[in-house]
This record gives C-alpha cells, sequence and structure tokens, in this order.
C-alpha cells in the first residue's frame, strides 16, 4: 500500500492533441478515489500515465514517495483491471490468477497459498478449474480482481471494470468491489464515466472534462457545493435544474417567479445588478395541486406538468419554464457544451413524493425553498453563492 501523487502531469501527442492538462493530485494511502468524467475527458489517459503505459509530457509520478515517472510498469508495483477483463480463454481460472505470479518466478508453494486466499475471497474456489468461456460476466470480473489481488501490489488501478456488466449485476458489483476495497485498504484508482458509480464507491471524486480536472472533493461536496456549471450538472440524477436569472434592485429574478434575499443565498454576493445561472436540485421543489389550500408565497408559483415519470417513492414532474434572458441562456449551453436553446422554453424536473395527485397536463404549484438554491457566475461559470451543505436524497446529513 502507498499514496500516489501527480505533480503536474500533463500528456501531449506528437500532432499537438492535449489530452490532458497539466494535473496536481494526491491520493491517500488506501484511499479510493474515483476518475470521473465523459467519454473522451482524459481520465483514462491519467490511468496509463500513473501505471505506465503512457509515458507523460512534462510533470511527475511518485509513488509512497518514490518517483516512477520513468519507471516501466512492471516496476511500478501496481496491478491495473481492465474493462475487458483480459484474461486468457485457454487457461482455467486458477491457471489465470496464478499467470503474473508465474512471471515473477514465486515459489509454487507461494502462489498455490495466494490464489487459494484471493480464491476463498471472491468466492470463485469452486471455479478454480473452470474456462473463462464457462464464466458469466460477474464471474469474470472476480477472476480479473483476483489477479490483481494475488499480486499483493501497492495500488489497485480499475479502468471502467463493470462497464460491460447489465444494470443488476453492475449494482450487485459496485457494492462488492467497494466492501473488497475496505477488506484489503490498498490504494485504488476507479475510472468510470457514470457518475452514480463515482458517488457510490469514492472517497474521494475527481471531475474531468476536456483534459482538466474540475473540482476535487467527497461525494457529497461534489453534491452540495459544485465548483462550477459542468460539475452541478454532471453530478446528480435526475441532473441539477439550471436556468438563467437576473439579479436586480436585492431581488433574484427566475424565469418563473422571484426570491427575495435570505442571508444563506446573497451573503457571499456582490453589490449591485448582475446576469446570473441559478441552480436548483429537483428534489428542492415541492408540489401541490393548484386549487388546494395553499396561500401563494414570493416562492410558489404554477406550472403546467407536461410528463410524469414514476419510481415507487417519487415522482419525476417534467415541466417548462419560459425562455428569458438569451444572453444568459446562451452562456449557459455555453458553458454545458449543449447546442444553442430553443426558444420554446426551459425543461426542468421536480423531484416529489408518489403520493402527490397530479396527472400529465394539469397545473401544479410549486414551492421553491431559497436557501436551497445555488447561484453561478454567468460569465465563468462559477459558483459564487448558495449553502454550504445540501445532502443528497435519503442521506442524513
Amino acid at each position: 500500500m502507498a499514496n500516489i501523487e501527480l505533480d503536474g502531469i500533463a500528456k501531449r501527442y506528437a500532432d499537438g492533441t492535449e489530452a490532458l492538462k497539466p494535473t496536481s493530485l494526491r491520493i491517500a494511502d488506501g484511499e479510493l478515489f474515483v476518475l470521473v468524467g465523459p467519454s473522451g475527458c482524459g481520465k483514462s489517459t491519467l490511468l496509463k500515465l500513473i501505471v505506465g503505459l503512457e509515458r507523460p509530457s512534462a510533470g511527475e509520478v511518485r509513488v509512497g514517495g518514490e518517483r516512477v515517472t520513468d519507471r516501466d510498469p512492471k516496476d511500478r508495483n501496481m496491478a491495473m483491471v481492465f474493462q475487458s477483463y483480459a484474461l486468457y480463454p485457454h487457461m482455467s481460472v486458477r491457471e489465470n490468477m496464478a499467470f503474473p505470479l508465474k512471471l515473477a518466478r514465486l515459489p509454487k508453494d507461494a502462489i498455490e497459498r495466494r490464489v487459494a486466499q484471493a480464491a476463498a475471497m471472491l468466492e470463485l474456489t469452486d471455479l478454480l478449474d473452470r474456462k473463462p468461456a464457462a464464466l458469466s460476466g460477474g464471474q469474470r470480473q472476480r477472476v480479473a480482481m483476483g489477479r490483481a489481488i494475488v499480486r499483493e501490489p501497492a495500488a489497485f488501478l480499475l479502468d471502467e471494470p463493470l462497464s460491460n456488466l447489465d444494470a443488476r449485476l453492475r449494482t450487485q458489483m459496485r457494492a462488492e468491489l467497494a466492501q473488497l476495497q475496505r477488506r484489503l485498504g490498498t490504494t485504488t484508482i476507479y475510472v468510470t464515466h457514470d457518475q452514480t458509480e463515482a458517488m457510490t464507491l469514492g472517497d474521494r471524486i475527481a471531475v474531468l472534462r476536456g483534459g482538466e480536472v474540475q473540482q476535487v472533493g467527497s461525494p457529497r461536496e461534489l453534491y452540495s457545493e459544485p465548483a462550477n456549471l459542468f460539475v452541478a450538472s454532471f453530478i446528480g440524477s435526475p441532473p441539477m435544474n439550471l436556468m438563467p436569472a437576473r439579479l436586480q434592485d436585492g431581488q433574484l429574478h427566475l424565469p418563473m417567479t422571484m426570491l427575495r434575499p435570505t442571508e444563506t443565498l446573497f451573503g457571499r454576493l456582490p453589490a449591485g445588478d448582475a446576469d446570473l445561472i441559478v441552480g436548483i436540485r429537483p428534489e428542492h421543489f415541492d408540489a401541490t395541486v393548484s386549487g388546494e389550500d395553499q396561500p401563494p408565497g414570493e416562492t410558489s408559483f404554477e406550472v403546467r406538468v407536461e410528463a410524469i415519470e414514476w419510481l415507487g417513492a417519487d415522482l419525476y414532474l417534467h415541466f417548462d419554464v419560459p425562455a428569458v434572458n438569451d444572453r444568459t441562456s446562451d452562456r449557459l449551453h455555453q458553458h454545458l457544451g449543449l447546442e444553442a436553446r430553443q426558444k420554446t422554453g426551459l425543461r426542468t424536473i421536480a423531484r416529489v413524493s408518489a403520493d402527490t395527485r397530479i396527472n400529465p397536463g394539469e397545473i401544479s404549484r410549486l414551492t421553491l425553498d431559497p436557501d436551497r438554491v445555488l447561484l453561478f457566475d454567468a460569465r465563468s461559470g462559477r459558483r459564487i453563492a448558495g449553502p454550504s451543505i445540501i445532502c443528497p436524497p435519503d442521506t442524513p446529513c
């Protein structure tokens, strides 16, 4: 086990493509650290630089305080698990797991002991004589993990290891991987494009976009205090609702309502008027059917429900808010890498109790708590105000 340090590590290819901008990270001994982001953001490149499959254009990699930047992968004492499992089809489970130990010329009794221990840990003992073709996807993934475990490396590096599994098995294997990592206590770097996977597995997470780290933090920090619009939109399911707004005369004008100042919301805002972008998590709306006894307030507004998704304990209400402030809306879409918005409205989602009685096409009154609103600068996309802690749904603070 060891800590891993990256100092200004970067990768630029001969054709000028910048796959990874200068990046510095500190991964603690025994930490499960997740790299997450959309396809092509540089997360797999970063993993290859750490393990030595790629050489950096600049910067250093240190493992346990020792510089390993110029070492070959075999000399870095790391074990990598790939998306494709990379099992030898002509070998049994036992032989696949033992293969790296044979290459290292370990004594036969040591190999047998390590393979038996790893197989017992991964519930593979009864499968040791089978070939990969006779295994399920989950079993193959366990074998790939077992082959890494027997090496007793300083760190595990896992590149999208669950992406080939179906949804049910992916959920099961995610829990098993988390338990296994805690049991072994081995430093682990995990790459995924799935933010749910990242949030449920990681002690800390680095969010990447365009070869650059956008934010590093715990799952709760990323959810509660996103550094910018990209992180706010990427972390959370459904994603955060983002819409243009105008701060004017001490009041925040949203497309569908107006919010008056609160200490939480406006305490860190500069004086004067400004174009802003508002972020609202779907679960921070409350809903009632229009006409019920609820006095309208400054944070209440009516919407026509366009669509409903029922998920057992929750309803997702889809509604449109007016498209206003074209300049700020266009900036919002630029920050998110989206095409120019349509003029018909901005689709928004509210997560409410499944007990809410509402049908598509009906009018619902939604209430918004101003203290739950996040504010972002329209030009830079950086978060400038909002609560310091907003717990993810079903997660105690």
